[in-house]
């Protein structure tokens, strides 16, 4: 494997959590980012009650102790883990994003917004925190994701934030910062099956042009290949399409470019399994060059 220097974003002060009165480089490249785009357009709007809050110390890079001995594990987001068999210590994204969160809470007070109704399977509260009076509640999530120390994880728990989340993921993309210099979190080419060997029970992020849609026994298949075993496939249940509004509202034609993201797991060849829209976005128009 080869590893580019990894370079991650640094500002005077951290963007995202200060008023507007701070105009940071981050800031200014997201906002930018969202004028451009009608599909961009809103801040996150988050409807659980804000509760200030104070982080203890930040546990990896996206999980936090807080002081009243909660663990939070931050919405939206996925901070790399080091591979099996190697220590976090000597994987330098995963060292880079414990270091960029341990930096960004130390001794700050913060305003906490639950994403989940109920904590994860581990017990930890999954939500945003944002300093007080902050323009987005992504707060640290979109921060983690400006400085390319992070992705985002198109989950459920960053649904009310898709617009930020994945703002702030592609600028730090377009700038090659941080672990987008790292051909191990490289954006896969979807047509490509061979790109995807390593990658079962990874999350990876791939970009191709639709070969076919059909659907089977109510699944939805998009195969970005003549052969779909050859290339990378969506697939989504019966449930999930209807509860997303289907091929239509997802873009989901043969011809149309998409970027996708989600876990992988291997069929006949390598598949993601839609659960979320966030998961698929929208690149070009079918037969757009």
């Amino acid at each position: 494997m080869r590893n580019l220097p990894f370079r991650v974003f640094q500002s005077a002060a951290p963007a995202f959590l200060t008023g507007p009165a701070i105009a940071l480089p981050a800031t200014v490249a997201l906002a930018l980012l969202l004028a451009g785009s009608p599909s961009l357009a809103a801040p996150c709007v988050l409807s659980a009650k804000a509760e200030s809050v104070r982080v203890e110390r930040a546990l990896d890079g996206d999980t936090a102790a807080l002081a009243d001995g909660r663990t939070l594990r931050l919405a939206g987001i996925l901070a790399p883990k080091a591979p099996l068999g190697t220590r976090e210590a000597d994987w330098p994204p995963a060292d880079a994003a414990a270091t960029t969160l341990r930096a960004l809470v130390a001794d700050r007070p913060f305003v906490l917004r639950a994403a989940l109704a109920s904590p994860d399977r581990h017990g930890r509260i999954v939500g945003y925190l944002a300093a007080e009076g902050a323009a987005d509640p992504a707060g640290l999530s979109a921060e983690l994701l400006a400085r390319g120390v992070a992705r985002a994880a198109a989950d459920r728990a960053g649904r009310d934030c898709r617009a930020t989340l994945l703002a702030a993921e592609d600028g730090a993309r377009r700038a090659s910062l941080g672990l987008w210099t790292n051909t191990y979190y490289e954006v896969r080419d979807a047509a490509d099956g061979d790109a995807f060997a390593g990658s079962v029970g990874r999350f990876e992020i791939a970009e191709g042009r639709v070969a076919s849609v059909r659907t089977v026994n109510g699944r939805l298949y998009v195969n970005f290949g003549r052969r779909w075993r050859d290339a990378l496939a969506l697939v989504l249940s019966e449930a999930a399409a209807k509860r997303l509004g289907g091929a239509e509202a997802l873009g989901l034609s043969p011809g149309a470019r998409l970027r996708v993201r989600g876990m992988i797991e291997r069929r006949l060849g390598p598949t993601i399994a839609v659960t979320e829209a966030a998961q698929i976005e929208k690149l070009g128009l079918a037969g757009a060059r």
